[in-house]
Protein backbone atom coordinates (compact mmCIF):
# COMPACT_ATOMS: atom_id res chain seq x y z
CA UNK A 1 0.00 0.00 0.00
CA UNK A 2 1.26 3.54 -0.82
CA UNK A 3 1.86 6.12 1.88
CA UNK A 4 -0.95 8.55 2.49
CA UNK A 5 1.09 11.13 4.37
CA UNK A 6 4.35 12.66 3.23
CA UNK A 7 7.45 11.45 5.02
CA UNK A 8 9.44 13.80 7.18
CA UNK A 9 13.18 13.92 7.19
CA UNK A 10 14.87 13.26 10.52
CA UNK A 11 17.85 15.51 11.27
CA UNK A 12 21.03 13.75 10.22
CA UNK A 13 19.31 10.89 8.36
CA UNK A 14 19.64 10.46 4.61
CA UNK A 15 16.58 10.95 2.44
CA UNK A 16 16.13 10.10 -1.25
CA UNK A 17 13.63 11.55 -3.72
CA UNK A 18 12.77 10.48 -7.28
CA UNK A 19 11.43 13.27 -9.51
CA UNK A 20 9.59 12.39 -12.74
CA UNK A 21 8.62 14.66 -15.63
CA UNK A 22 6.08 12.46 -17.45
CA UNK A 23 5.80 12.23 -21.20
CA UNK A 24 4.94 9.49 -23.67
CA UNK A 25 7.84 10.28 -26.02
CA UNK A 26 10.26 11.45 -23.32
CA UNK A 27 10.03 10.99 -19.56
CA UNK A 28 12.66 12.77 -17.49
CA UNK A 29 13.84 11.45 -14.13
CA UNK A 30 16.22 12.54 -11.39
CA UNK A 31 17.17 11.02 -8.05
CA UNK A 32 18.48 13.26 -5.26
CA UNK A 33 19.72 12.18 -1.84
CA UNK A 34 21.22 13.78 1.24
CA UNK A 35 20.85 14.60 4.90
CA UNK A 36 20.04 18.30 4.31
CA UNK A 37 19.80 20.89 1.55
CA UNK A 38 23.52 21.55 2.05
CA UNK A 39 24.44 17.90 1.40
CA UNK A 40 21.94 16.99 -1.33
CA UNK A 41 23.56 15.26 -4.30
CA UNK A 42 22.45 13.81 -7.61
CA UNK A 43 22.42 9.99 -7.68
CA UNK A 44 20.89 9.52 -11.14
CA UNK A 45 19.33 11.49 -13.93
CA UNK A 46 18.22 10.92 -17.49
CA UNK A 47 15.49 10.78 -20.08
CA UNK A 48 13.52 7.67 -21.03
CA UNK A 49 12.64 7.87 -24.73
CA UNK A 50 10.05 5.70 -26.47
CA UNK A 51 9.44 5.20 -30.17
CA UNK A 52 6.21 6.43 -31.74
CA UNK A 53 6.29 3.22 -33.80
CA UNK A 54 5.80 1.15 -30.62
CA UNK A 55 2.16 0.55 -29.60
CA UNK A 56 0.90 2.63 -26.67
CA UNK A 57 0.93 -0.26 -24.20
CA UNK A 58 4.53 -1.06 -25.13
CA UNK A 59 5.63 2.54 -24.61
CA UNK A 60 3.86 2.71 -21.24
CA UNK A 61 5.44 -0.61 -20.28
CA UNK A 62 8.92 0.65 -21.21
CA UNK A 63 8.48 3.75 -19.07
CA UNK A 64 7.19 1.72 -16.12
CA UNK A 65 9.93 -0.89 -16.33
CA UNK A 66 12.73 1.69 -16.53
CA UNK A 67 11.34 3.78 -13.64
CA UNK A 68 10.88 0.64 -11.58
CA UNK A 69 14.51 -0.32 -12.22
CA UNK A 70 15.65 3.17 -11.15
CA UNK A 71 13.48 3.07 -8.02
CA UNK A 72 14.70 -0.41 -7.04
CA UNK A 73 18.30 0.69 -7.52
CA UNK A 74 18.07 3.91 -5.48
CA UNK A 75 15.21 3.08 -3.06
CA UNK A 76 13.64 6.56 -2.85
CA UNK A 77 11.51 7.59 0.11
CA UNK A 78 9.30 9.81 -2.03
CA UNK A 79 8.22 10.15 -5.64
CA UNK A 80 7.37 13.58 -7.06
CA UNK A 81 5.70 13.87 -10.47
CA UNK A 82 4.72 16.86 -12.56
CA UNK A 83 0.96 17.29 -12.38
CA UNK A 84 -1.25 16.49 -15.34
CA UNK A 85 -1.92 19.50 -17.51
CA UNK A 86 -3.88 20.13 -20.68
CA UNK A 87 -2.55 22.48 -23.33
CA UNK A 88 -5.16 24.40 -25.32
CA UNK A 89 -3.04 24.29 -28.48
CA UNK A 90 -2.41 20.50 -28.20
CA UNK A 91 -5.18 18.87 -26.12
CA UNK A 92 -4.13 15.36 -27.13
CA UNK A 93 -0.71 15.82 -25.54
CA UNK A 94 -2.27 16.43 -22.14
CA UNK A 95 -4.52 13.39 -22.52
CA UNK A 96 -1.54 11.13 -23.30
CA UNK A 97 0.11 12.09 -20.01
CA UNK A 98 -2.65 10.27 -18.11
CA UNK A 99 -1.33 6.74 -18.76
CA UNK A 100 2.25 7.81 -17.94
CA UNK A 101 1.21 9.45 -14.67
CA UNK A 102 -0.87 6.35 -13.95
CA UNK A 103 2.13 4.01 -14.12
CA UNK A 104 4.16 6.41 -11.99
CA UNK A 105 1.39 6.45 -9.36
CA UNK A 106 1.16 2.65 -9.52
CA UNK A 107 4.91 2.33 -9.01
CA UNK A 108 4.64 4.62 -5.98
CA UNK A 109 1.83 2.48 -4.58
CA UNK A 110 3.62 -0.83 -5.17
CA UNK A 111 6.86 0.41 -3.59
CA UNK A 112 5.09 2.20 -0.72
CA UNK A 113 6.54 5.60 -1.58
CA UNK A 114 5.10 8.95 -0.66
CA UNK A 115 3.52 10.35 -3.85
CA UNK A 116 3.19 14.06 -4.57
CA UNK A 117 2.23 16.02 -7.69
CA UNK A 118 3.50 19.51 -8.45
CA UNK A 119 2.15 21.73 -11.22
CA UNK A 120 4.54 23.13 -13.85
CA UNK A 121 3.68 26.67 -12.72
CA UNK A 122 4.48 25.91 -9.07
CA UNK A 123 7.73 24.19 -10.07
CA UNK A 124 8.84 27.22 -12.07
CA UNK A 125 7.79 29.63 -9.34
CA UNK A 126 9.57 27.75 -6.53
CA UNK A 127 12.78 27.14 -8.49
CA UNK A 128 13.12 30.49 -10.31
CA UNK A 129 10.81 32.86 -8.44
CA UNK A 130 8.53 33.30 -11.48
CA UNK A 131 5.70 30.93 -12.45
CA UNK A 132 5.97 31.81 -16.12
CA UNK A 133 9.71 31.12 -16.36
CA UNK A 134 11.15 29.23 -19.33
CA UNK A 135 12.50 25.70 -19.06
CA UNK A 136 15.96 27.14 -19.66
CA UNK A 137 15.53 29.47 -16.67
CA UNK A 138 14.62 26.46 -14.53
CA UNK A 139 17.82 24.72 -15.64
CA UNK A 140 19.93 27.81 -14.91
CA UNK A 141 18.40 28.17 -11.45
CA UNK A 142 19.05 24.50 -10.70
CA UNK A 143 22.74 25.00 -11.45
CA UNK A 144 22.73 27.71 -8.77
CA UNK A 145 20.83 25.54 -6.26
CA UNK A 146 22.71 22.29 -6.95
CA UNK A 147 26.05 23.57 -8.21
CA UNK A 148 27.59 24.19 -11.62
CA UNK A 149 28.62 20.54 -12.05
CA UNK A 150 24.99 19.57 -12.65
CA UNK A 151 24.64 18.95 -16.38
CA UNK A 152 21.13 18.52 -17.74
CA UNK A 153 20.89 16.93 -21.19
CA UNK A 154 17.20 17.68 -21.82
CA UNK A 155 14.43 19.94 -20.57
CA UNK A 156 12.63 16.79 -19.38
CA UNK A 157 15.62 15.93 -17.23
CA UNK A 158 15.73 19.53 -15.98
CA UNK A 159 12.07 19.46 -14.96
CA UNK A 160 12.56 16.11 -13.21
CA UNK A 161 15.58 17.52 -11.35
CA UNK A 162 13.53 20.54 -10.32
CA UNK A 163 10.71 18.30 -9.10
CA UNK A 164 13.11 16.13 -7.09
CA UNK A 165 14.81 19.21 -5.62
CA UNK A 166 11.52 20.86 -4.70
CA UNK A 167 10.25 17.64 -3.13
CA UNK A 168 13.52 17.24 -1.24
CA UNK A 169 13.50 20.86 -0.04
CA UNK A 170 9.98 20.51 1.37
CA UNK A 171 11.22 17.78 3.67
CA UNK A 172 13.81 20.06 5.25
CA UNK A 173 11.92 23.33 5.52
CA UNK A 174 11.68 24.82 9.01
Amino acid sequence: MGRTTPPTAQKGSSFTVLGVDPGLAATGYAVLSGTSLETVRVLAQGTIRTSPKTPLEGRIGEIHDRLEQIAKTHLPDALIVEDHFNRKNAPGAGLMLGPVIGVVALLSYKMQLSFTTISPRELKHRITGYGGASKEAVQQSLSIWLGPRVHLSSTHEGDAMGLAFLGFSRLFSP
